[in-house]
């Protein structure tokens, strides 16, 4: 069964989304089973993903969603600091 998803992301700024996709692109090859698009427009992102089965899905799933988290926790401690500096 073929599966496919997409994930749309709004970042603060452009450059958060550019940051997210230059750390994100290596995950283009996710492996046999799935595969993954990146698209950047000003401060969105859409993540394409198509997978060979419903496991590989989940697994290609969580694997962006891990890769959000730790962006979101990374950029939520810049803006912080930012603030601080002002």
């Amino acid at each position: 069964m073929q599966c496919e998803a997409e994930i749309r992301l709004e970042f603060p700024d452009e450059h958060s989304a550019r940051a997210a996709e230059k750390a994100l692109s290596h995950e283009g090859a996710v492996g046999p089973r799935s595969s993954c698009e990146l698209k950047r427009s000003g401060k969105s992102m859409r993540v394409s993903i198509a997978a060979k089965d419903a496991v590989a899905m989940r697994a290609t799933l969580n694997a962006f969603m891990r890769e959000f988290q730790v962006f979101e926790s990374l950029e939520m401690g810049r803006l912080q600091y930012n603030k601080k500096e002002v």
